[in-house]
């Protein structure tokens, strides 16, 4: 029998990059601009909130257009392919980016 304080804890998230700490200067796609369009290199979430991103349409290699970004650190709006997502900006730390030269 397993109980919910024997769950391993899941050492993927900030395993290698925690915020602010990255040496190789990392990019967020928390900190991209409003109009820019980006390639997701990678996820840093674990669990079902990676699961949910990849089921939107947020995986690796994929193309996302940053379309609006809300003041004060609020959710920012998102195009991937087709569709229309918004993203609170602590999910969107959560996923590193490149930039995509037009």
């Amino acid at each position: 029998m397993k109980f919910w304080w024997t769950r391993k804890k899941c050492t993927h998230a900030h395993s290698e990059c925690g915020r602010g700490s990255c040496p190789k200067k990392c990019t967020s796609l928390s900190d991209i601009t409003a109009g820019k369009c980006v390639c997701v290199k990678k996820h840093r979430s674990c669990g079902a909130d990676r699961q949910r991103l990849l089921d939107l349409g947020i995986v690796p290699c994929a193309r996302v257009n940053v379309v609006n970004k809300a003041p004060l650190g609020g959710s920012i709006h998102l195009r991937v392919g087709e569709s229309n997502l918004v993203l609170s900006h602590s999910d969107a730390e959560q996923i590193e980016v490149d930039l995509v030269t037009p």
